[in-house]
């Protein structure tokens, strides 16, 4: 009976492989936050104002809470190259005209959009009755419509407005309690605990 004769083993070398790597620096992106100081600028306001002044003082910090409020919850909520389709930061935007919306739009729009991409499990529904009536009396600030010339002449849509017997009539506290209200109504629709510096005057 033969012998079979042992396999010998093969050996392949394989050529050499040279292989590169690259890194890529990380884009480091910084935010700031702003709500919180404007909230507690608007309740000291609120707090320890005497006259039409404070008023003045505590609808502008108000809306500004509520400004930066929308903007830094929904910076958390998602990426951050998704920031700009929310808050175009000019005009020019392919979803139209963002940008011209007022704040009672936005917070309008926002928490709608979000929940259609998912973001969020509801769609919270809030009154925002309130907030429109907070942003007149902003915008006739900001925009000077307080100062307009005034005669009883003249067509009431070119009256100015608020006017200090305006302010005078409103209590300390109004404002941020419009701005305070709006966040707690939203959290509550949504199930998520309201920042703990929301305070009352």
């Amino acid at each position: 009976m033969d012998k079979k004769k042992p396999q010998e083993d093969i050996i392949i070398t394989p050529e050499p492989v040279s292989a590169r790597f690259s890194v890529v620096p990380p884009t480091v992106w910084y935010s700031d936050n702003f709500a919180e100081d404007w909230f507690r600028d608007a309740l000291n306001e609120a707090r320890t104002g005497k006259d039409i002044h404070a008023l003045r003082r505590e609808i502008i910090f108000a809306t500004c809470f509520l400004e930066s409020y929308i903007f830094e919850w929904t910076r958390r909520l998602v990426q951050i190259d998704e920031v700009d389709s929310y808050f175009p930061p000019t005009a020019r935007s392919e979803k139209g005209h963002r940008y011209r919306q007022d704040l009672k739009q936005k917070w309008a729009q926002i928490p709608k959009e979000l929940y259609n991409s998912k973001k969020i499990p509801i769609r919270p529904a809030l009154d925002l009755s309130d907030l429109g009536t907070l942003l007149k009396y902003r915008h006739g600030l900001i925009h000077a419509a307080a100062s307009r010339p005034f005669s009883s002449l003249q067509q009431s849509v070119t009256k100015p407005f608020p006017t200090k017997e305006d302010l005078k009539k409103l209590k300390p506290g109004w404002a941020v309690n419009v701005a305070a209200d709006l966040v707690l109504q939203f959290h509550q629709n949504l199930g998520t605990p309201p920042p703990d510096y929301l305070q009352r005057p």
